[in-house]
């Protein structure tokens, strides 16, 4: 009789956390299942100049595993990955100096970390076409220390794109990071040092391990929105070096449009942002199952 009441007790806990879940569940399903396999028809149509022709056909799909595009996709996955790494060698140290602050000192330095949210994306953009322009903020500052003779040409390159990239996503990875960090008995640290291990080696062996979870966390928001940037490199890039998210939006409002190239940019978009969720969703099970086995052992 206990059994069954347990049995009972647990399908009505399962079916309350469907029911609280179904409104987000709804949500995803009209907002973003729906738009997506709008863009899976679209992409097996044929193109007109305007608009599109209901004709089935896969010459987008055959256009875009052309190596026409693969290049974009080289570049684009490039600067996600190139970014990635630049944020979580700049974000880590961050994220521990402000995780081992006192309480009042820690929030002052999370609201500093948060304050560029509160300023409009593209005008954080703009500022920065300011501060790098062959006559801006800092060209001025280097040729009144006589440490250059002209003016650098920094905007409208990759560089500038991949300055601008890591500013703006820095703090996605420094947020998850903090969180992940914050959680860590330090004393463990001592205990470590105590037993004899130098500082570097109980950083490896104790808090680099530990904080695994909030380096995969800051890796998805940052890998995953620099893939398919737009804004950044079309305000301080250059046009040799097209992305993705530029290539899908020029196949857009561009004359002749090309809907079914653009739909199937960015399904296959789609299917390497999946991919890559699948393989972190993996590492994250290996995390924890590793991280259980140890301390079981």
């Amino acid at each position: 009789m206990t059994q069954n009441n347990e049995m009972i007790a647990q399908k009505r806990k399962e079916l309350s956390s469907w029911l609280l879940s179904l409104p987000a569940l709804l949500w995803l399903l009209f907002f973003f299942l729906i738009p997506y396999l709008i863009i899976l028809l679209y992409s097996i149509l044929t193109a007109d100049i305007y608009q599109i022709d209901t004709t089935f056909s896969l010459d987008a799909y055959k256009e875009v595993l052309s190596t026409r595009y693969i290049n974009s996709f080289y570049i684009s996955i490039k600067l996600a990955f190139e970014t990635t790494i630049i944020c979580i060698l700049l974000g880590y140290p961050t994220a521990y100096f402000v995780a081992r602050r006192p309480e009042k000192i820690k929030n002052i330095l999370l609201i500093l970390i948060i304050i560029p949210f509160l300023t409009n994306f593209i005008i954080r953009i703009f500022s920065w076409r300011i501060f790098l322009a062959p006559h801006g903020v800092l060209n001025n500052v280097l040729l009144s220390l006589n440490l250059i003779e002209e003016p650098l040409r920094i905007l409208r390159t990759d560089l500038a794109v991949l300055l601008v990239t890591v500013y703006v996503y820095l703090p996605y990875m420094i947020l998850p990071l903090y969180s992940a960090i914050e959680k860590i008995d330090f004393s463990l640290l001592d205990a470590a040092m105590d037993l004899g291990a130098k500082p570097y080696k109980a950083f490896l062996k104790v808090t680099l391990p530990l904080s695994k979870q909030g380096i995969l966390a800051g890796t998805i928001l940052v890998f995953i929105p620099a893939l398919g940037s737009y804004i950044i490199p079309q305000l301080v890039g250059h046009q040799n070096s097209l992305l993705i998210g530029q290539i899908i939006t020029y196949r857009v409002k561009n004359i002749p449009r090309n809907w079914p190239i653009a739909s199937a940019l960015s399904f296959m978009l789609l299917i390497i942002i999946i991919i890559l969720l699948l393989v972190s969703y993996y590492l994250s099970l290996r995390i924890k199952k590793k991280g259980f086995e140890e301390n079981q052992s």
